[in-house]
């Protein structure tokens, strides 16, 4: 169909920028020193490791970004922030950015997508796929919440996976007030945003706290 014809041209776009970024020089010199840092195990180095592997994911986030349709959507979409609050590792508020279609706005018992970002558990976060959320949210017809868990090495594992369990029981107990059935709920995550979501079904198995029987799984 045309519809699909055109995400495929969609994606090979983006993908074609993110190969072309990937090989600029700059790219390429950034991977350069993350290989040669790969051979060392003291702090300095990690460190330095980590800011470049976020600075090489940050430029593929950028592309994602300036996909025309997916900012087609940002004006289609309502966006509403909430926090979760959580003391497992301190205290701290999990940012959760709520995108509703704006044709579902008055709508009740809508379908929901929670969604875990990829980047390693160690790179990225929620605001580098807002844009791609947006758009999932208006092409399926869902309330999308985007999960802004901690990552390493501000955190270990498994406290960005608790984030992020923290924030689904908050969700299905909060279903109504975003205008979402808890009965129809979607996880996704991609790349390490896929262990998250993992582990966060261990533990809602593990301390019985949600049924995932009309939950679905997506990695």
């Amino acid at each position: 169909s045309s519809g699909s014809t055109q995400s495929t041209g969609d994606v090979r776009e983006i993908e074609d920028k993110d190969k072309a970024a990937s090989e600029s020089p700059e790219v390429l010199q950034m991977f350069e020193k993350m290989a040669e840092l790969q051979q060392k195990d003291d702090a300095e180095s990690n460190t330095e490791f980590t800011s470049l592997l976020r600075a090489v994911c940050a430029s593929y986030a950028d592309t994602i970004k300036a996909c025309p349709k997916y900012k087609d959507c940002v004006d289609k979409t309502i966006t509403t922030s909430v926090t979760v609050p959580t003391s497992h590792d301190g205290d701290f508020d999990v940012p959760v950015e709520v995108y509703t279609p704006k044709d579902l706005q008055d709508e009740k018992n809508n379908a929901a997508f929670i969604y875990a970002h990829g980047g390693g558990g160690v790179a990225m976060s929620a605001n580098d796929f807002d844009v791609l959320l947006m758009y999932y949210a208006v092409e399926f017809n869902v309330v999308v919440f985007n999960i802004d868990y901690r990552i390493a090495p501000e955190t270990r594992c498994p406290n960005n996976v608790k984030d992020f369990y923290e924030a689904i029981k908050y969700v299905v107990k909060n279903g109504e007030n975003f205008g979402i059935d808890p009965t129809k709920i979607v996880i996704a995550g991609d790349s390490g945003g896929g262990y998250i979501c993992l582990g966060a079904i261990w533990l809602t198995v593990g301390l019985g706290t949600v049924s995932w029987r009309s939950l679905i799984i997506l990695i």
